[in-house]
């Protein structure tokens, strides 16, 4: 998987902190301190003017098809019906990958697919009928446009250790970026629980996709409750 910016938002602080004072802040607040007040009160449409676009390669079509339920983004893909995907590459995810007689049987259903899918080429079968031997995992190149309230809203989902591996990661790498560029607005975002000091993945953090969560141990210093405990206050 690779993520490439290929373009932003510049001068995206001063802008948002422009567009924030026409609504009405504060007087005598400088331009990063606005816009940090603005992602700590989740006061966050005027972080709407600022934009970025990635362009994702190496990642599977089951992972574009969890992109597209973030809809507020503007979305291109690689087209199967256009493009030929004779010697398609794909993703194999880890549990697959420490095991190695399923690890074997995957790659040989890929190696399958991909015989029919040359097989059919060689019928004479379009490229629009062929495509739907493709299989999930066929690596995909996405160009994704995206506006950093929509990207906090992208990154709190799926930095969770819920989230599928595979989106997680693409998650973490764009964080890595963006916060390069501004940390004012993203050194703070990680997954919903710590973003708004409460998980709202309730009994479901307990599961086994939430075993790594770093912040349902009551003991730990680090602990975030879920929605339910809040709830269950006696002091409300």
């Amino acid at each position: 998987m690779k993520v490439e910016l290929l373009k932003y938002t510049e001068g995206g602080i001063e802008l948002v902190a422009q567009s924030a004072r026409v609504s009405g802040v504060p007087g005598g607040m400088s331009d990063e301190e606005i816009v940090r007040m603005i992602v700590e009160n989740d006061y966050s449409s005027a972080l709407e003017h600022i934009s970025f676009t990635f362009n994702l390669s190496g990642i599977s079509v089951a992972l574009s098809r969890e992109l597209l339920e973030h809809r507020i983004a503007s979305h291109t893909a690689r087209s199967t019906r256009y493009q030929e995907e004779e010697d398609f590459g794909y993703y194999i995810p880890t549990e697959i990958l420490k095991n190695k007689r399923a690890l074997e049987n995957y790659k040989k259903a890929m190696r399958e697919l991909s015989k029919t899918y040359v097989e059919l080429r060689d019928m004479g079968i379009s490229r629009e009928s062929r495509r739907y031997v493709l299989p999930m995992a066929v690596h995909t190149n996405y160009v994704w446009t995206v506006n950093a309230r929509s990207l906090i809203n992208f990154l709190g989902l799926r930095l969770c250790v819920r989230a599928s591996p595979e989106i997680r990661e693409l998650a973490k790498k764009i964080r890595d970026i963006v916060v390069k560029i501004y940390p004012e607005i993203f050194e703070s975002v990680e997954c919903r629980g710590k973003i708004m000091s409460v998980c709202p993945e309730n009994e479901v953090r307990d599961s086994p996709q939430g075993k790594d969560c770093p912040y349902k141990i009551r003991s730990s210093k680090a602990f975030i409750p879920t929605k339910r405990d809040v709830r269950g206050r006696k002091d409300w």
